[in-house]
């Protein structure tokens, strides 16, 4: 039975061994984190103006949301600043910089059913990061931007954390993910792209996190979680973004992975808080395998925005 814990008061392994076992952590007293949502809140507004961002999907088709979107989350995601909040937040939480690795922060968004759920604002099912080829060390990080409801939130299986689901994981490699990711502003009706998840599954006790605005939720990859469809009537805006301890990717320690079919690996897509180098490429060969000559190693932002034309949202830099 997994546990929520309030600004625990335990060493940083203490933290990650808490996760490791299924143990959800909410941090509250971080002041970074409410600067990483004030830019976020700053950028929405400039995407958006005149209108209020919750209600942009009142004010634009499905098509154009997926345009506008396709073009300022590759924006958001490279921006100095973001990645600045992002090493603020990590360190002011007691994460070694030296030895945690990051992979970029990544603006989420859920609009109200029947508006846009695919492609660039997919609504995640049932699913574990794992089945997406994330190392069970992979610690998640995630906020809302604006105020959540249970209607437009997302939900754990606690109780199925470290035990077999049945999913279609096995039709999930990452390195073909990263060849579909370039299109998936596109997916705006219905979304062709690999998307693991369990299969015909229901939760006997669904569990429902609400952080204010300017707190964050840690949680493992491993944790079974889907986004709940979304019928609050608002878009719901949160930012997430993903952490590995280095010496815990070296010993193997992490959470389980008995049910994880897919194949590759995201390894490659983090990078050092204090240095922004990633792991040394036969480091990664060694934990994971060689890949296809063909593969597409890391998945490329810039390259996904190329054929869109730019937006600039204002105040921004």
């Amino acid at each position: 039975m997994g546990v929520v814990h309030v600004d625990p008061q335990v060493s940083n392994k203490e933290l990650r061994d808490l996760l490791y076992r299924g143990d959800l952590i909410l941090l509250t007293r971080l002041p970074a984190v409410a600067g990483f949502v004030a830019f976020a809140r700053e950028q929405l507004a400039g995407l958006f103006a005149p209108h209020e961002p919750r209600d942009a999907h009142a004010h634009h088709t499905p098509a154009e949301l997926a345009r506008i979107l396709g073009v300022w989350k590759p924006q958001f995601i490279h921006h100095p600043r973001s990645k600045a909040l992002l090493k603020a937040v990590v360190t002011a939480a007691g994460f070694d910089p030296r030895e945690t690795m990051y992979d970029v922060p990544k603006p989420r968004t859920s609009y109200p059913r029947e508006h846009l759920t695919t492609g660039i604002a997919y609504a995640f099912p049932w699913h574990r990061d794992t089945w997406y080829a994330a190392p069970s060390q992979q610690i998640n990080w995630w906020f809302p931007v604006s105020g959540l409801t249970p209607q437009n939130a997302m939900k754990f299986d606690l109780q199925s954390f470290g035990r077999s689901v049945d999913n279609d994981s096995s039709g999930f490699d990452s390195y073909q993910a990263n060849r579909d990711r370039l299109t998936a502003a596109s997916q705006v009706g219905k979304d062709t792209r690999s998307r693991p998840g369990a299969r015909n599954h229901v939760a006997r006790d669904e569990m429902v996190v609400l952080p204010d605005p300017g707190q964050i939720l840690l949680f493992s990859g491993a944790h079974l979680h889907a986004s709940i469809e979304n019928t609050s009537g608002h878009a719901r805006y949160s930012v997430d973004f993903r952490i590995i301890d280095r010496r815990d990717v070296v010993s193997g320690t992490g959470a389980p992975m008995g049910d994880v079919q897919c194949s590759g690996t995201m390894l490659r897509e983090y990078r050092s808080v204090d240095s922004d180098e990633g792991f040394p490429e036969e480091f990664v060969r060694r934990m994971a395998g060689a890949p296809p000559e063909d593969a597409i190693l890391l998945f490329d932002e810039k390259l996904a925005a190329k054929s869109t034309t730019l937006v600039q949202p204002a105040g921004s830099s």
